[in-house]
């Protein structure tokens, strides 16, 4: 399961960018949803396509936490968007 400890850790439903260079080769304007982590230990990353988007019947990808650009997370409050910090055992 994805990190609840933190307000800041990536949860089921975020919205993600991806850095440039990227190990799924995806543009740095395109947009993913978080499913989960996998394993399960916050390492990489379940992506799906976001909900209307053409090609998103049978797709996901696993991407590192660290290939993470921003997060976008829409709360009671409003949206909100930030990089996360990478986390400590993500790093090489």
């Amino acid at each position: 399961m994805l990190c609840d400890r933190h307000p800041d850790c990536p949860q089921p439903g975020d919205i993600a960018q991806l850095r440039r260079g990227n190990s799924i080769s995806a543009d740095d304007t395109d947009s993913f949803v978080i499913v989960e982590d996998f394993p399960p230990n916050g390492r990489h990353l379940v992506l799906n396509r976001p909900v209307g988007h053409p090609g998103r019947a049978d797709w996901a990808a696993a991407v590192p936490l660290h290939e993470i650009a921003t997060l976008t997370r829409l709360e009671p409050t409003g949206t909100r968007t930030w990089t996360p910090a990478p986390e400590s055992d993500d790093l090489p």
